[in-house]
Parts: C-alpha cells; structure tokens; sequence
C-alpha cells in the first residue's frame, strides 16, 4: 500500500492523503477524529475544493457532521464516481495508521497489527453485522488458543469503536461478542532437574551443529541471568580477581520486536538493578578459558556470539538449537528463560534462603520471588528451647 501525505493537517485544518489509486481526507473537529475518507479519485484539485468546504464550515461553525455536505451520494446522473466504502482490510490498514498518530510504538505495532492483517487476508470477506463479526471470531478461533483469540476480541473491539467514530461502521460490531471460556492448563514452566541440566549440557557440548553454545547454555543455568543479560554481557563485566561478575546491562530486542544481533538494543537490566554474582569454580574456569581462547582486544567485547561472531539471536537460538537439544537429551521442551527460574529454584531449594535468589535476581523487594518460589523453602521449624516435657 503507497501513503503519500499532499497536504499537513492541523487545527482546523484538513489533510489530503493519496492511498494507493484514490485519494483520501482527515481532520479532526470538537474532538472527534474524522479519517481516510476516500474521495474515490485522483484529482487534487477536486481534493482541494472539499478541504476548501469543509475547512470554511469548521471557521464558521455549520459543519454538518453527517459529511452529506462535502461527499454526496452518487445519483446515477452526474457522472461522477460514487465514494467507496473502505473496505475491510483498507479500513485496518487506516486504523494501523491512526495508531501510529496517537503514539503507538513501531514494535508494538509489528507485533499487533500485522498477523491481524494476515488473518482478514485469509478470510476474504467483509464485516457488515454481528453475525460476519461472530463468524470471523470463529475462523480465528479455530487457529488460536483461546486466549490469543480473547485478547484479539479486545483489539477487535477498539477496532470496531473506532470504525464508528470515521463513520464507517453504525454499530461496532464487536461490542456484544462474548470471550471463549478457557480451561486453565498446567503450566510447562516447571524448572529443569538437577539431572535434566546434566544430560541437556552433556548433549550440547559434542553436538555437531551446537556445540559453540554449550558455555551460553552453561551460564543460562549456573547464573540465573535473563539470555538478553548474558546475551549482552561484557569482558568488562568480569572482575577475575575477585571472580565477580556484574550484571548491569541486557542486550535486547528492537523496537520494532526484531531479534538478529544487529538490531538488538543495549539497555539497563529489566528491573533497573545492577547486581554481582560471585563466580563458582566451575563457571571461573569456564569464563577464564574463553578470555584466553578469545584475546579479547577490549573489554566492550561480547563474551557470547554466535558462530557468524555476532550478538546471538534469541529466537533463532530457542526455536533451533535449544529445542533441538532438548529433543535429543529426551527433556520435555522448556524455553531457555526457565534456565534462569531453574536456577532460582535451585537457590531456594537448596539453600531455603529467598533473600539469596532475589539477589541474583535482581529483584530489590522478596514479594516476587517469595509469591514464585516460597514453596520450596524447607519444611517449618518450630522453636525448641529446650524445655523438658512433664
């Protein structure tokens, strides 16, 4: 779809916009927002002489907010093209762009709008009433859980209140759909074993294709770190003399949600915190021994990349090798995140201390980790002071 902005809007002033073959106009008066109206040609100069009208009418306050004024109805005798009804999907590509205007964010909108777009492709048809509306909720809930397809009922909804606020809709017709009941399903975030990690680093460390992630895979489990944290830690961040690592920074994704290594982003840690970990024996060797193999020449080097020696991407890494290894080592598929709630858990099950797992958390208050993790604290002991029993 082309866009082409011919004229700028404003206060009390109109935009002509060419969309793709026709031309299209939008404004806003006494707060409501009038937008992409076809016009249903090409002409400027016919653009013009609407903006014109409308333009004066809003000065002089005899706007007439049923639009009769400046897009009459063809009636057979003019001549004249009658103004087309946005279609369906042009009516969402106009609702994507007014998102952008108010503000949403490029990643937001890569995330949202277009596998919404895809779907209204596959469907083909339009939405005139409450029963297209229930059948196309429908056709997506026979591809989505049904908690993708509650939470795009939502975003269905304030597309339907906005398709009533251009005038293109009477009704939103959205509005009366009811939500699909969903069966709560037990979660697959249950962390790794003691044994599972075993076998899962004994695995990636001779696979023929993995096998340079197995000190990333390593870390993931014995750190407790998110990957977008170790995916952008440092050699800075290495104190080998006090074999202290700080976690401070995380390398995440864009904006726009894209996970290559080049269009990842260095930012603060999720929570803000900076934090220091101390460093076992095992992770010390392990960390000292790529220092030595990698002669880093600063220390703003990555300590991880990928094999191409740039920042590891994420998706590529959780959906190819981890799922891979996974597979291979006979483990349920668990995300590479759980690592890190491994890890956690492993802290508090081990050591009964939530202080300890916040700390390598990065968590500055024990509600968090207390609400996920208390449960694995030991067994309640009583105080004993000693007393003889009669």
């Amino acid at each position: 779809m082309t866009f082409e902005v011919l004229k700028d809007g404003g206060k009390g002033k109109v935009a002509i916009v060419r969309r793709d073959e026709f031309l299209s106009v939008r404004w806003s008066y006494k707060g409501k927002r009038y937008g992409y109206i076809s016009l249903g040609h090409n002409s400027l100069k016919r653009a013009e002489a609407v903006v014109l009208r409308i333009e004066d009418d809003m000065a002089a306050g005899l706007f007439d907010a049923s639009l009769h004024r400046y897009f009459p109805k063809d009636d057979g005798k003019s001549g004249t093209r009658p103004v087309p009804d946005l279609g369906l999907l042009e009516l969402w590509q106009s609702f994507t762009e007014w998102s952008r205007i108010q503000g949403a964010t490029e990643r937001y909108l890569n995330w949202r709008y277009p596998p919404m777009a895809a779907n209204l492709t596959r469907w083909g048809r339009q939405i005139s009433d409450s029963d297209s509306a229930r059948e196309f909720m429908e056709f997506l809930r026979s591809r989505q859980s049904p908690t993708t397809a509650n939470r795009n009922l939502s975003f269905l909804r304030g597309f339907g209140r906005w398709c009533v606020e251009q005038n293109q809709w009477q009704v939103n017709h959205f509005e009366k759909l009811k939500p699909a009941k969903v069966q709560t399903a037990p979660k697959r975030d249950n962390p790794f074993t003691a044994e599972e990690v075993t076998r899962f680093l004994a695995t990636i460390k001779v696979d023929p294709h993995y096998f340079r992630y197995h000190d990333f895979a390593y870390c993931l489990f014995h750190l407790g770190c998110r990957p977008s944290e170790l995916i952008g830690l440092r050699w800075g961040a290495i104190d080998f003399t006090r074999r202290l690592i700080t976690i401070s920074e995380s390398l995440s994704r864009g904006d726009d949600g894209k996970t290559a290594g080049y269009a990842r982003k260095r930012k603060a840690t999720k929570t803000g915190n900076v934090r220091t970990l101390p460093m076992t024996e095992s992770v010390y060797a392990l960390l000292m021994g790529r220092f030595q193999e990698a002669q880093p020449k600063s220390f703003d080097e990555l300590i991880f990349t990928s094999p191409t020696g740039r920042a590891i991407d994420d998706h590529n890494f959780s959906q190819r090798c981890w799922r891979s290894i996974c597979q291979k080592a006979g483990i349920p598929y668990r995300p590479p995140y759980i690592a890190r709630h491994t890890a956690l858990s492993h802290i508090v099950e081990n050591i009964g201390s939530l202080a300890q797992a916040a700390a390598v958390a990065g968590h500055s208050s024990l509600r968090m980790v207390s609400q996920t993790y208390g449960h694995l604290v030991a067994k309640i002991e009583m105080p004993d002071y000693g007393e003889k029993t009669q």
